[in-house]
């Protein structure tokens, strides 16, 4: 899928319902060299959305990729990482209800709860969808929130034979455990094209520990295991993960900075992720680099 390269190339994902409901069961067959490379695109190229997630509470972003208006930085920083050139690109947004009739008792820039809507364009490429920021606790600035995203799709030659794009569908929960979160992720993604569609599914917990507590989505620590599913066209794999010591930090977009995400199948090949610094990331498969 060349074609999305210049955008996002990022982790594509189906529906883990839709495998159930199509009885597709995992394989135990070993995960091939050549999917573990697809596997290890995605993957790289999805950090983005997790990052992007993690943002901010208390932080503002005013962006003209969403119309222009001024966003809690979790909703600002998704649109942005759509990676549409911010220059050119010609949006219509909504926000409901307007911002003047939110509620924000605590004052963190978090609503109790509104809806954000975004239409845009660039060329032939459109991004569209909604994404829905809530406060886990009106009262308590360091309670949390949590964010969805609602039809949230990217595609590229719109309308041409050629058409292909990203879907994401993305269910956040941030909780203060006092003085960490705890981190619920669900993401399914689906990237389709002219190679047709592959994707992956994982939901996990992370334990987030911030470098400040009173700034705790400047930079911190996530560690988590769980499972992922990997769905390519002739199989499903699921496999075993374990992150540890995932750095983040609100000053790199692209990726974590530092830390490791080893991923096993059921026959104990390894695919190790290892983020250097931002944006610079190694990946080996049963130690051969991809």
């Amino acid at each position: 899928m060349r074609q999305l390269q210049p955008h996002l190339k990022i982790l594509a994902l189906g529906m883990l319902g839709l495998l159930v409901a199509c009885g597709q069961q995992p394989t135990t067959d070993p995960l091939s060299k050549a999917d573990a490379q697809k596997l290890k695109d995605s993957l790289v190229q999805s950090n983005k959305y997790l990052v992007a997630a993690i943002a901010s509470p208390s932080g503002v972003v005013t962006t003209n990729t969403a119309g222009g208006l001024s966003l809690p930085s979790p909703v600002a920083n998704l649109i942005l990482a759509s990676g549409l050139p911010p220059q050119s690109i010609n949006c219509t947004a909504s926000e409901t209800p307007p911002k003047a009739q939110q509620q924000d008792l605590d004052n963190d820039k978090i609503p109790l709860q509104a809806t954000y809507r975004v239409d845009c364009t660039v060329g032939d490429t459109r991004l569209r969808g909604g994404i829905v920021l809530r406060d886990k606790d009106d009262n308590n600035p360091a309670s949390g929130y949590t964010i969805d995203t609602d039809q949230y799709e990217l595609t590229l030659n719109t309308g041409k034979s050629n058409e292909s794009g990203v879907k994401l569908d993305l269910d956040l929960d941030v909780t203060w455990n006092n003085p960490n979160y705890a981190v619920r992720y669900n993401f399914n993604f689906e990237i389709y094209g002219s190679d047709g569609r592959f994707g992956t599914t994982y939901a996990y917990t992370a334990t987030y520990v911030p470098d400040n507590a009173q700034t705790p989505f400047a930079a911190g620590t996530f560690n988590y295991e769980g499972s992922l599913d990997f769905r390519t066209a002739t199989k499903l794999y699921r496999l075993t993960g374990k992150a540890t010591d995932l750095k983040f930090s609100n000053t790199c977009k692209e990726t974590f900075v530092g830390g490791s995400w080893n991923l096993e199948d059921t026959r104990g090949n390894k695919l190790l992720v290892v983020y250097n610094a931002c944006n610079n990331v190694t990946v080996t498969y049963n130690g051969e680099a991809l």
